[in-house]
């Protein structure tokens, strides 16, 4: 760090309105997934605030604040826990099983139920990671990069997986995003530079 002493996020403003779907987009190195793990906790802003539903973000708010905001990094791989796919989703959740039910067949999955993560394609996966999330009924739904190490197919998989989800369940869709066509499908942009 000593090389570079700059604030990864310094004057970022912005107010992502319920029910709506924000891409970022900007430059490696612009903050864009700084922004991403500050908007949920990950990372503690050292001055200003992040206000979640009204409720600001703090030491006694952060476990609330991560069951409203779900996040989708961009290797899927990290966010399995469980041996099978059904185990990944039902991790610590009660009335797991319908949930499973309903979040496999929202991402048309229910046919991989008992597999292995480590069997499925790239965009499987993917949309398995955003199963997980979703079953913990969060408000909004952050994707890190969540398509950059997706073929082509994966992609549309996912992109049209998260269409799907915020059309239906009204879901917030804050995407971080290099792909111009996963951008082009928000009702709105924002750049970051430096």
């Amino acid at each position: 760090h000593e090389e570079d002493e700059r604030e990864a996020l310094a004057g970022v403003s912005l107010k992502v309105e319920r029910g709506e779907w924000l891409a970022i987009i900007g430059h490696n190195g612009s903050g864009k997934s700084t922004l991403a793990k500050v908007m949920n906790g990950l990372i503690e802003a050292g001055s200003g605030e992040v206000l979640i539903n009204g409720v600001v973000l703090n030491d006694e708010t952060v476990y609330d604040a991560r069951r409203a905001v779900g996040m989708v990094f961009q290797n899927p791989d990290n966010q399995f826990v469980g041996t099978t796919v059904e185990d990944d989703i039902a991790f610590g959740l009660e009335e797991m099983l319908e949930r499973v039910t309903r979040v496999l067949e929202m991402v048309k999955m229910s046919d991989f139920r008992t597999k292995e993560p480590a069997r499925l394609s790239g965009g499987q996966k993917q949309r398995v990671a955003i199963a997980g999330v979703t079953a913990l009924e969060p408000s909004v739904i952050i994707l890190d990069e969540a398509t950059s190490m997706l073929d082509p197919k994966g992609r549309m998989e996912v992109i049209a997986t998260i269409q799907k989800l915020h059309k239906e369940k009204n879901i917030t869709v804050i995407s971080i995003t290099h792909d111009l066509d996963e951008a082009a499908q928000a009702d709105r942009i924002v750049l970051m530079e430096q």
